[in-house]
């Protein structure tokens, strides 16, 4: 988590009179990244449950991957990218939902997009590492000081 009680050292700036902006945002940049991952998981979510994509996966990834049976996969999937996601940018149960989504970005990562190389522009991994770099952070950093599971006094 984010060093809450760090302050910004104005002379070491390029343009020290942003530092009272920086002061101000700095404590909402963590829940930022964690709401945007979220939404980046979300539409996949939306996808897989209201466009058929559950069946798409399960037809392809998943049963390339040689999982079975794949339509419950492909449904443990689609469950975890539209309610994890949403939990997610709450901060709610935010360790155990970070843990799912690196379990699973990291099948689709070196199970799937790593025969396709590593940059994004060849469909690889890289994106997919990101993410799953940013649900590790999330493991160890929790919800954030701007999440639910902050404001119910738990952290999971």
């Amino acid at each position: 988590m984010i060093d809450e009680s760090s302050s910004i050292d104005q002379s070491r700036l390029m343009i020290p009179a942003l530092a009272g902006l920086y002061r101000g945002l700095a404590p909402l940049a963590y829940a930022l990244i964690r709401i945007v991952v979220a939404l980046m998981f979300l539409a996949g979510g939306i996808d897989k449950i209201f466009h058929n994509g559950a069946a798409r996966i399960a037809a392809g990834n998943i049963t390339a991957l040689g999982l079975t049976p794949p339509y419950v996969w492909a449904w443990a999937v689609t469950i975890l990218e539209f309610f994890g996601a949403i939990l997610l940018g709450l901060g709610l149960f935010t360790r155990p939902v970070a843990f799912a989504l690196t379990v699973e970005l990291t099948v689709i990562a070196f199970g799937i997009m790593s025969a396709r190389g590593f940059f994004w522009t060849t469909g690889g991994m890289e994106v997919a590492l990101l993410m799953e770099f940013a649900t590790i952070g999330f493991i160890f950093g929790g919800g954030g000081r701007h999440s639910l599971d902050r404001l119910i006094g738990r952290e999971f």
